[in-house]
């Protein structure tokens, strides 16, 4: 058996460990496709869209952690409103399944994990280079699992609102603030802001002092930019609408953190019916795993669903409420 035929096999097992996943493609860090496999669906799926997302998604991500001092990136997770692009870096390549997490999640973490320890092992025939240890592949293969099981691993949140009985609208930023302020689980997040597409902070909180060696505004303003990259990246597809993105990065599942960026509606600033000046704003996170994926999701959210009753309704961002309540409902037992 050709190394080609040995990685089309392995892609073949992590296609049909779930009726979910739909197609399971293997490319460089450009994007250049070295090996696919998929299966017949009601979706309209283009592989090169497809590896084009997740390098730009990847090169991107990676400069924030850089910034951060936080490597390296394990795996990252883009929701759309019918599936979810989840991407692992192996070696010089990038392993991308698309995933209906309509019809099932969280994935199967212990089948995903095997499969990158042969993976890694003949990616490193294929492309030749120093051969992984045995313990270098056992290691990959743990912090792979260890991730996607924290990915679906946390305490349910009420939907609840967040929204004030009493501010000053005459200056809506204070209602923000008073959202911020809010949330259940205030430990949870390192740092957490409502952007507009420049990366213009609206309001911010940091929790606590954690060293971190960049500056919320530089932290914000990254994460937003490379949020508008993968959106420009997505608008022109037919993979569905973007909705959501969170990657989780570190040396060590004892010690990973986590990014998630996601819609909060569009804000006018225009007085009385004019919406001529109005932007979209996101919310951006920072946070350890400590308690997993889920009650990040869940206050983004409530954050953000508390956003809308004030700066009014948007349809991609209810899409992503509603893309949280299956992920909230969907976790590990």
């Amino acid at each position: 058996m050709s190394v080609r035929e040995s990685l089309i096999k392995h892609l073949t097992s992590i296609l049909r460990a779930s009726d979910g996943t739909l197609l399971v493609v293997l490319c460089d860090l450009d994007g250049l496709s070295i090996a696919k496999i998929g299966r017949k669906s009601d979706f309209e799926l283009n592989p090169n869209q497809i590896t084009s997302l997740a390098s730009t998604a990847f090169s991107t991500s990676a400069e924030n952690w850089d910034d951060l001092e936080i490597k390296d990136q394990v795996v990252s997770f883009i929701f759309f409103d019918k599936v979810c692009l989840i991407t692992i870096r192996i070696n010089q390549t990038l392993l991308n399944i698309v995933h209906n997490y309509h019809k099932e999640w969280p994935l199967d973490a212990d089948n995903l994990a095997s499969s990158m320890y042969y993976l890694k092992q003949k990616l490193g025939d294929f492309f030749g280079g120093t051969k992984p240890t045995e313990k270098e592949l056992e290691e990959f293969s743990n912090k792979v699992r260890s991730a996607i099981y924290l990915s679906g691993m946390g305490t349910d949140v009420p939907f609840v609102s967040y929204t004030p009985k009493e501010y000053d609208t005459s200056n809506i930023i204070t209602g923000i603030t008073a959202i911020l302020n809010s949330i259940q689980n205030s430990t949870i997040f390192l740092r957490y802001s409502l952007v507009d597409p420049s990366g213009l902070m609206l309001d911010a909180k940091e929790i606590g002092k954690n060293n971190l060696p960049l500056s919320i505004e530089a932290f914000s303003a990254n994460a937003t930019v490379a949020f508008q990259k993968m959106k420009e990246e997505t608008s022109h597809g037919t993979i569905g609408e973007f909705l959501c993105y969170i990657a989780i990065s570190g040396e060590h599942p004892d010690n990973f953190y986590g990014l998630i960026t996601c819609p909060s509606g569009k804000l006018s600033f225009s007085k009385g019916a004019d919406n001529s000046n109005s932007q979209e704003i996101s919310f951006i996170g920072l946070f350890n795993l400590d308690y997993g994926v889920i009650p990040i999701i869940g206050e983004a959210r409530n954050i953000v669903y508390s956003l809308l009753e004030i700066i009014g309704g948007e349809k991609t961002t209810e899409n992503f409420i509603k893309a949280a309540n299956i992920l909230m409902k969907s976790k590990y037992e």
